[in-house]
């Protein structure tokens, strides 16, 4: 069956790129007062004491940054220099930085809205007595046509107005957080259009190598990133394939290839001793039982 959002009408365009600007918009608007916000707790030690985003050259003093005691920034490249480029840009001033968490937050946002739009769309087209018919509704402009674009415009707008994001956009240093969310958001919504590219009879190889990139510099960004080949495994089994074993014999190329970006992180954490510097794992002076209970306290 063609892909449902492969090749939508002029006025879904522009009402796309209409709620991508209202999105944006309403981003910008939430935080525009943290803009001068001061630099606290880790963000001393990310950035106004941190000697490797100084310079950008060499590069390697960059990406590999020689930091002990389990900094925010060691073992996360692409953290380290996305504050290298704000650090080239105004120095220890507070601006670009916070202008740069807003931008990947709202960044997220749209990826969001993809994501969730596509989604409903091709479970829309699924459910369909025939495709013929939805289509043609669709380009008649049928209220029923747009339904997936609003109701994904309501949860990309609740998500990236929640007041949870709040520590992840305005504590500067917690770009470790959103940086890491923008890139898995992409890595699934490069895998959603690969689908429709490969429904619609044509090669999703752009799509998919972006996912995969996606994937790494996520990895490069935060551990947390670790779980995002396995969503996409998940996501392809319940609205593409249908079960793990058609995923694996249809996708088998791309899914390894997202598995292999755990090298990345492997190498990552194996350059900070494997721990961090001593702050993540079991090794931290709380038995097993007590670990998980201190997150509730943090929440």
């Amino acid at each position: 069956m063609p892909a449902p959002t492969a090749n939508p009408s002029p006025a879904l365009r522009r009402a796309g790129w209409l709620v991508a600007g209202v999105l944006v918009a309403a981003v910008l608007g939430a935080y525009a007062n943290t803009l001068r916000a001061p630099f606290v707790y880790d963000d001393t030690l990310a950035i106004p004491e941190n000697p490797t985003i100084r310079k950008l050259w060499p590069l390697s003093a960059v990406l590999l940054p020689q930091i002990e005691g389990g900094v925010t920034v060691a073992g996360r490249p692409v953290l380290n220099l996305s504050l290298a480029l704000n650090y080239a840009l105004s120095g220890t001033d507070v601006w670009s930085y916070h202008v740069s968490n807003i931008l990947i937050h709202a960044g997220a946002s749209l990826l969001l809205f993809g994501i969730v739009r596509r989604t409903l769309a091709r479970r829309e087209h699924t459910t369909a007595t025939t495709t013929a018919a939805v289509m043609a509704e669709a380009t008649a402009g049928g209220s029923d046509a747009t339904t997936p674009g609003r109701l994904a415009f309501a949860i990309a707008a609740l998500w990236a107005l929640h007041p949870l994001h709040t520590q992840a956009v305005t504590y500067t240093v917690q770009r470790a957080e959103s940086l890491m969310g923008f890139f898995y958001l992409l890595t699934l919504y490069a895998f959603v259009r690969g689908l429709d590219e490969q429904a619609a009879g044509r090669q999703p190889r752009r799509w998919w190598a972006l996912s995969v990139g996606a994937c790494a510099l996520g990895m490069g960004t935060k551990e947390v990133m670790a779980t995002a080949p396995l969503l996409v495994a998940l996501y392809d089994r319940t609205f593409a394939a249908k079960s793990f074993v058609a995923a694996w014999r249809e996708r088998k190329g791309i899914h390894l290839a997202l598995v292999a970006t755990w090298l990345v992180l492997a190498a990552l954490l194996w350059s900070t001793g494997g721990n961090r510097g001593g702050t993540v794992g079991l090794g931290v002076g709380l038995p097993l039982w007590a670990y998980p209970l201190t997150q509730f306290e943090a929440l």
